[in-house]
């Protein structure tokens, strides 16, 4: 049994299981180069039909992220619990950017303009209500199916996807599960959990407005930032803040005695405009909003404004941590599943592992909407069907390219190249003397954390690492952080906690006397997002830190995604050649492939 599962508006991705096993899973953003691309997934559904060698004729069941009327019934719900402030959406204002946003019938028709927030409220609803029903036809004009199909469309909770998309791939047969992010399909933003066999059995869900993705959504914009694309960097940027508006901030989110949570809503304005603005309140207490400039060194970002992201993490972290304990409290259980775009948040994600008593903790790799094409498609194998769960392959699960390939885009670029016999000792020994590699091979990971596959790797124990890495490489702020991919043996030597993260959706910190070991791979604060490798993870990169560490002494090496800063991760051989030529990055092994630009010294040779 085949079934194409599939998300869309922010982040599309498209997910082909049969029979249990994780066929293929990608994001549309690395076919077609568009960042965080939201349109129909066709490239990825081509991609995913392509990987298991059939057509769309072949498929049985299309699983959609998204129900049908519960999104519309429960906007009418808030529109009328909060009238009349939320007449405001007909101003139809853009966000933390002002002016208008996209109009009704163009929203309606295509979802909206280019920005975050440029839609029109009432035309989401509609897209969102319309799609439910063209999705059929829509899918055969995107890949260019014109013979017949047998397949039946199931419209899938948002929240029961992300769930999904968490417990039926995590190795237990009993855990607890939280899902968190701004709004599901029924307005659902966070749903706990409990996953038994191959059932998961909702214990408690709380609604939009009450949302800590919405929060942290429009707080990220207050920050200078883009909502729901950016709070990765506020994450990275938190702890250089002090805590000077911890007190007040406690103040956004009310926690409830039973578990629960509910924003003071006050200070927002989602409820009311349906877009991520903060109230006049909030404005009056902490300031104008920082104008949405890059950062540079000429142009940091303030200590107010840093001091604002610590606060909300910090909000964050606590009302993680109280949703966390009740929930293992209500389900006795000792094992934890996370998904939604806030399960990304890795500073609470660790946190809850170490302060609570969950004893093991699984994050899916592609934690937000993406994953929701994994998680619908699952909802139907396993929830619906009773059908095996995959316990395996759900990291790796993009395209992969033959030698061939891989040789012809290096001629293609006319670039300089060798084949050589063992491509991860060779890689160690050059990450050894100081380059800084992009290295390719095998099948792409899925999320947005390179895991091995399509990454740049550095040497940790050099500080100019995390400095060159973000100025010349990355073109990014310098005050992201990069993460280090440790062998999973080795870990506890130098990390608070050696629990397994292969994923790196789990920052600890670094223990006080390897920090100036690691310097590269330390945040401000002391911590790091940690990705544990081990051979059955990945042999190749397991190979090759093993063969950094016996250079060196040290079993890690730097890990960020293979890309420039405002493009996706790499999936292609062109795409990586062409990263690498256009950017500072010193070599590339691809595949089995080397080649490496020529530096000064040997020049001036």
């Amino acid at each position: 049994m085949y079934v194409l599962g599939i998300s869309r508006v922010h982040d599309s991705a498209a997910a082909l299981v049969r029979d249990g096993e994780i066929i293929a899973f990608a994001e549309e953003e690395r076919f077609t180069r568009v960042k965080h691309d939201g349109r129909l997934p066709a490239k990825a559904i081509e991609f995913c039909l392509r990987q298991g060698g059939i057509t769309l004729g072949d498929v049985d069941h299309v699983a959609y992220y998204w129900t049908r009327w519960s999104e519309p019934l429960h906007a009418a719900k808030v529109f009328a619990r909060y009238f009349p402030s939320t007449l405001e959406v007909f101003r139809n204002e853009n966000g933390d950017d002002g002016g208008r946003a996209a109009g009704l019938l163009n929203t309606a028709r295509t979802g909206g303009g280019k920005g975050v927030d440029d839609y029109h409220v009432g035309g989401a609803l509609l897209a969102h209500v319309r799609r439910s029903f063209t999705l059929e036809r829509d899918i055969k004009e995107a890949v260019g199916h014109t013979g017949p199909t047998k397949f039946r469309v199931h419209l899938i909770d948002h929240h029961r996807a992300h769930a999904g998309s968490a417990y039926y791939i995590c190795p237990w047969d009993e855990a607890a599960v939280l899902t968190l992010d701004g709004i599901g399909s029924d307005g659902t933003s966070t749903l706990l959990a409990h996953g038994r066999g191959n059932r998961i059995h909702d214990l408690r869900r709380i609604k939009f407005p009450h949302s800590l993705g919405a929060m942290y959504a429009a707080v990220t914009g207050y920050l200078g930032f883009y909502p729901t694309r950016d709070e990765g960097k506020v994450m990275g940027l938190a702890p250089f803040g002090n805590d000077t508006y911890v007190e007040a901030f406690r103040d956004l989110v009310h926690l409830d005695p039973d578990g629960g949570f509910e924003l003071n809503l006050s200070w927002f304005r989602h409820h009311t405009t349906g877009k991520h603005q903060l109230s006049k309140k909030f404005l009056d207490t902490f300031g104008p909003a920082r104008p949405r400039t890059r950062v540079t060194a000429e142009n940091p970002v303030p200590q107010h404004y840093q001091d604002i992201a610590y606060a909300l993490q910090v909000t964050l972290e606590e009302a993680g941590l109280h949703l966390a304990r009740w929930l293992q409290r209500r389900t006795g259980s000792t094992r934890l599943a996370v998904a939604g775009g806030v399960a990304l948040n890795s500073v609470m994600n660790g946190r809850i592992l170490l302060e609570t008593p969950f004893e093991e903790f699984f994050a899916q790799p592609a934690a937000a909407d993406d994953g929701c094409a994994l998680g619908s498609a699952l909802e139907v194998t396993v929830g619906k069907h009773n059908l095996p769960r995959p316990r395996t392959g759900f990291t790796y699960t993009g395209p992969e390219f033959t030698e061939a390939e891989l040789e012809q885009a290096l001629r293609d670029a006319g670039v300089a190249y060798e084949r050589v016999d063992d491509i991860a000792a060779h890689t160690a020994a050059k990450l050894a003397d100081g380059l800084i590699v992009g290295w390719v091979q095998g099948r792409m990971e899925c999320g947005p954390r390179a895991l091995g596959n399509r990454s740049l790797l550095a040497d940790p124990r050099d500080p100019q690492s995390k400095t060159r890495m973000n100025e010349k490489v990355k073109h990014r702020e310098a005050f992201r952080p990069f993460a280090p991919s440790c062998l999973a043996e080795r870990a506890g030597e130098f990390f608070a906690s050696g629990y397994p993260s292969p994923v790196m959706l789990l920052v600890f910190d670094v223990l006080e006397h390897q920090r100036g070991v690691v310097p590269a791979i330390t945040h401000v604060d002391g911590t790091a997002r940690v990705q544990t490798v081990s051979e059955d993870d990945n042999a190749l990169y397991h190979r090759l830190i093993t063969h950094f560490d016996r250079l060196t002494g040290v079993p890690m090496v730097v890990n960020t995604s293979f890309n420039d800063n405002d493009e996706p991760i790499v999936a292609t051989p062109e795409d990586a050649v062409r990263c690498y030529l256009k950017t500072d990055v010193d070599a590339l092994a691809l595949g089995p492939f080397w080649t490496e630009k020529p530096r000064m010294e040997d020049e001036q040779a």
